[in-house]
Order: C-alpha cells, then structure tokens, then sequence
C-alpha cells in the first residue's frame, strides 16, 4: 500500500506536510513524477484504497496477536481516511495551494538531493501546474484569494534559487498560466463541508472519536480550565488584575545577536539538555537527530500561521528542522516575538514533534514508522509542554500561566474551527472572535482563512492533549520517564491501544 501510494503520489507521501497521506518514499525514486489529480488517476487510487481496505478488514476476524490487531486498526484508518479525503473532500479540486504547496515543497526536495534530481523536477514541473489548472473547478473564493497571495513568495523563492540552479524560467511562465487562470475562474462563495462529511471528520479522520457536539462541549471544558488557571496565576503575580493584564506584565525575551533563528536554537539545545538529564532523549540523539532552526521558505509563509516542525523520512532518522516564522525579516520580529517562546520550542522539538518523530522513524516495527495521525501528533507535542512541568522544567506562576493561555488558545481555535465548518460563523465572526481574545485583526483574519483549508484540524491540539492527560492520570508507571519511553515505542497508535499497552 505505501509503495503504490508513493508512486502515485511521490510529493504528497515524501512530505509531512500532508498528513492524511502515509509518509513513504517509493523504492525507485522518479524525479520527473509529479503527483497525480486527474480524475482517472484518482478513481484508481480510491479503487486500490478500498480494496485495500477490505483486504484489511478480514484480517481481523482470524486470530492474531495485539501488535498485529493494531496495524491492521492504524492501516484501516490510513486508507479508509485518504479514500474519502480523495473522493468526498476533494482538496484537489478546491485549493490552488495544494498544488503551489506540492510545487514547493517537490522542488526543495529535490534541491537538497543533487543537480540531476532538480533538473528532473524542475522540467516536469510546469507541465504539473498546467495540469494543475484542469483539476480546480468551482473554487471557494477564498481559497483563490490565499492562492493568488501565494504566487508571489513563490516567485521570489524560486528567484532566489535561480542563483544556484538553472531551468526556473519555464518554471515562472507556468506560474504566470496558472495566476491569469486563478484571476478568470469560475469561483463559489461557500466552503463549508456537508454536515455528514463533517461528522466523518471530526469523528474519524481526525480522530476525536465523537461529532462536532461533543468536541464542542469538551472544548468549552478546556477553555473554562484554562480560564479558571489562568484566573488564579494572575492573582498570584498581579493581585487584581485580570490574566490579560498579568500577561502583557510579562517581559518578552532578548534576542541573541543571530535574532529569532538564535533564541530558539538556544531553547532548543536548554530543553534536550534537560530531557537527557531526565531520560526522556535517549543518549547520542542529539549526534544523530539533530534539531536545525530556520526559517520558514518563503512559498509557505501565506499558508503557514505559526512555527513548525518537519522531518524527512527515512530509518534510521536523520534530525529534522524546526521552522520559525519570520526569522529573517527585521520588521517582523516584534511580532514573532513571543513570551511563551520556550513552550513553542518544546512544543516542536524536545520532548514534542521532534522527540515524537524520530521515535516513530526508529521504530523497529516498519510498518508504523510512515503513518501519522494529527491527534496524536499534535496532542503529543501539546501534552509535551505539560510533561515538562512534572520534570520541573516549567514551573511558578509566570510559566503556569503561559501555559494555560497556550491551551485556551487551542480550544478557542478549535471552537472558530467548527464554528467555520458548521455555517455558525462566517470568516468575519470567526476572525472577530479571535480579535475579541487579544489577537491583533490583521492576523486573525489571516489565521481563520487558514483553518478552514485543513476542515476539523485545529480541533487534534485540544482534543489530543485531554486524551493524553487522561492517559498519564491512569498510568501506573513510575513518572514522566516511563509514561513517555512506553508511549513513544509504540508509533502513532490509536488512544484505545495505547490505553491498553499502558494500563495493564
């Protein structure tokens, strides 16, 4: 299944930037393929999908062992999961950034490998573009706004990487087709998905295990706590003063010489100084799987509202890149420059995203290395920065309720989410809602654009961090040490198995 899918889609399963997809490489790696949208080309993946799917499912009526029951499970989940995102939700058809999105991240793949691959990639690529175009039909209006916005920081990208490598010019003509084809299409208004696929979303693909009312409610759940914390923090710090004011108290950090790239390069090494110390990194991880900051490429920054982390894949694991916005722009950095800056480096590198993947890249169970599931993944990073404060990394007030804020955020980014994909706000509502809890306009009306091209993701922060909390309350273990090695040995399993594994 992973070597069809790879094949099929060579950008889409080589990247983490897709999560639906399994992330594996073929074993004969194409250069000049790009993947392919065409309606044939997708019939035949879902056909391939749901035989696989099948296939599957009969496995588990015969008498197998635990670790085998829970591949069968996880590889259901991928493909059931990919099937109706490629025939029900049909990004492909609606969002011009999936494709500028695909160019990017193809071309800076292959930039990193040698001349021969680039130059494969790079003359297959305008025919992909054009291609491109045939495959958008009736695109939500939006969508094609944060497309046309893309364009540009594509072109400058690709300028840049003119100096080092030829055959960018056709590359920028395709890209002229494919923005005059933006500016005359055929456009609707709406987005919003059909409240039965919303529900398959948030129950399945996502992971939540319940509908939109029931993620509503447990996120109202979160934002009262978060509040009631955040409530008693500022009392401590500030007596009097609501948590808004106690947090604006807080002083920002100082930045390093090397500006943004250096705080967080120095965050990053301070937090795996401490997990080593505290058994949560495995010794010779940092030799092996370093964690490189930089910035985040110019061609992602319209579709990207924070920081992020990205590994590429492969076993053993070679380190990955923690991706900060804005680390080259002077102008920005006041804007970039967060107090909670620490919980972001933890949150990403150690013991989040960073220690959670190449966990899951060692894995000696192959099977499990390529597959990821953004509850799971996101509520890891999130309860991350929470296990840090059962080691004592974060403690006190100030860092109680920086952390609290952290989480009242991504509930309430959950609740615009399915406020958006239910018809309950609009974009406006939603970009107010985020303005009314201290978000600056410009970027809010930014953000919620954002979500709603990644339908129900915002909700796996929240949703996969009380799964998480519930977990470590049941463990019986002996701390954060062994919750996290047990946790991380098994790959990115559904929270049902991974209670199972724990508790018994």
């Amino acid at each position: 299944m992973f070597e069809a899918l790879a094949r099929h889609f060579p950008v889409c399963s080589a990247s983490d930037e897709f999560h639906y997809f399994p992330q594996a490489q073929p074993s004969e790696h194409d250069w000049s393929r790009w993947d392919d949208f065409s309606p044939d080309a997708v019939e035949e993946a879902a056909g391939k999908l749901s035989v696989w799917e099948k296939e599957l499912s009969n496995l588990r009526g015969g008498k197998v062992d635990r670790d085998t029951r829970v591949d069968v499970s996880i590889l259901c989940q991928v493909a059931r999961t990919l099937r109706e995102q490629l025939t029900e939700v049909r990004s492909h058809q609606t969002q011009p950034t999936f494709y500028l999105t695909i160019a990017g991240i193809g071309l800076a793949e292959a930039l990193d490998e040698n001349p021969a691959a680039w130059m494969e990639r790079v003359e297959s690529l305008p025919a992909f573009l054009d291609r491109a175009r045939n495959h958008l039909r009736q695109i939500p209006s939006p969508f094609r706004d944060i497309g046309l916005e893309m364009i540009e920081p594509a072109r400058s990208w690709l300028a840049s990487v003119s100096r080092m490598r030829p055959g960018v010019e056709p590359v920028l003509e395709a890209l002229d087709r494919f923005e005059g084809h933006l500016r005359q299409a055929s456009l609707r208004d709406t987005f919003v998905l059909a409240p039965e696929l919303l529900e398959r979303i948030v129950r399945d693909h996502m992971g939540c295990g319940m509908g939109p009312d029931g993620a509503r409610k447990a996120l109202d759940e979160e934002i009262r706590e978060m509040k009631q914390i955040m409530d008693e923090e500022a009392t401590r710090l500030s007596p009097g003063s609501a948590w808004q004011e106690a947090f604006e108290a807080i002083p920002l950090p100082r930045l390093p010489d090397d500006g943004l790239v250096g705080l967080y390069r120095e965050a990053v090494s301070a937090l795996g100084r401490h997990c080593l110390e505290q058994g949560l990194v495995p010794p010779g991880l940092f030799r092996s799987c370093p964690v490189r900051v930089e910035s985040v490429p110019s061609y992602l920054t319209t579709i990207r509202s924070a920081a992020a982390y990205s590994v590429p894949p492969g076993h053993p694991p070679c380190g990955g890149t923690f991706f900060v916005i804005d680390g080259d722009n002077p102008e920005a950095v006041p804007y970039a420059l967060y107090r909670d800056y620490r919980m972001l480096a933890a949150h990403e590198t150690y013991p989040g995203h960073h220690l959670l993947d190449v966990s899951r890249w060692g894995l000696e169970r192959a099977l499990r290395r390529p597959i990821e599931f953004p509850i799971f993944y996101e509520g890891w990073a999130c309860f991350a920065e929470d296990l840090l404060t059962h080691t004592g990394y974060f403690h006190g007030p100030v860092d109680r309720l920086l952390l609290a804020r952290r989480h009242f955020w991504r509930a309430l980014r959950g609740k615009v989410d399915l406020g958006i994909q239910t018809g309950t706000m609009d974009l406006a509502a939603a970009a107010g809602c985020l303005t009314q809890a201290g978000m600056s306009r410009d970027r809010a009306a930014s953000v919620v654009r954002q979500y709603a091209l990644k339908p129900g993701y915002q909700l796996s922060y929240t949703m996969g961090v009380r799964r998480f909390r519930d977990l470590y309350g049941q463990f019986t273990g002996h701390g954060p040490r062994d919750f996290a090695r047990q946790v991380l040995a098994e790959g990115e399993i559904g929270f049902d198995d991974l209670e199972a594994v724990l508790v018994c």
